[in-house]
């Protein structure tokens, strides 16, 4: 019995690599509706990231992108992830898209309605004299947040920019309240004007065996480093040290 038990852990392990083949085959032969409707049957059972992954990749096949129910639903989902970028452009293209039909424009009314009343957007531009187009933003609450579902939101888009390089120009959706980009500070109100803030981007430098380094923030804080090294090597001792690097491989 032992026996049997590992041959049958074995056989499949190794059919494990011919599963993810022939699903991945199966995906490809999909049609734009078939991954479009295999992403709504997950977003109503709450399955929000294979719904998102789903319904991306019928977005993007032929027709995706006009389909009002593919680009209603990945707005959705996308509502859920709190991608409000993804979100408020599924809204906005879902209302051109519904034509006559009088329940599609209900909801595509409906939910640019909902984000509408819950977030603002902000728009970040570059400081003139940063460097880089790419980078990290760290958004902070002037305010204590007080609502705690309120204060789960912003902590969840507050995590994804500090880890991510995002591309800008760009805009940032938040819910209402006071806050700071990069130190920059600027307000989100209810019926008011989208503010705009110009920012030094965050660089991460991974030095040696992946370890984190300086953060640099556009010119000047490059020049701080710069004079850092500097004094480093100005003023250590003329001791040998032997240079050693960790090689870790994960397959």
């Amino acid at each position: 019995m032992i026996r049997r038990g590992w041959a049958l852990a074995l056989a499949m392990v190794l059919m494990l690599p011919v599963l993810g083949a022939a699903r991945q085959a199966h995906a490809q032969g999909q049609s734009m509706e078939e991954m479009r409707d295999q992403g709504i049957l997950y977003y109503k059972r709450d399955v929000y990231p294979q719904a998102m992954n789903v319904l991306n990749k019928a977005y993007k096949a032929v027709g995706g992108s006009q389909d009002f129910k593919t680009v209603y639903y990945r707005g959705r989902t996308a509502h859920q992830l709190l991608l409000l970028e993804v979100a408020f452009e599924m809204a906005q293209l879902s209302q051109k898209l519904a034509g006559d039909n009088e329940r599609a424009k209900q909801l595509a009314v409906t939910f640019m309605e909902e984000l509408n009343s819950l977030y603002g957007a902000v728009n970040v531009k570059l400081a003139k004299e940063e460097t880089n187009n790419r980078g990290r933003i760290f958004l902070e609450s002037k305010t204590g947040i007080i609502n705690r579902e309120k204060k789960k939101v912003f902590l969840s888009i507050r995590e994804r920019f500090r880890n991510t390089n995002t591309k800008f120009p760009t805009k940032i959706y938040l819910p209402f309240g006071d806050y700071t980009a990069n130190n920059i500070p600027f307000k989100i109100a209810k019926g008011e004007p989208e503010p705009t803030v110009e920012v030094f981007l965050q660089i991460k430098d991974v030095g040696e065996a992946g370890l984190s380094g300086w953060w640099i923030t556009g010119i000047a804080g490059a020049a701080t480093v710069a004079a850092g090294v500097g004094a480093y090597f100005l003023f250590r001792d003329n001791t040998v040290t032997e240079d050693r690097a960790n090689l870790n491989l994960n397959p």
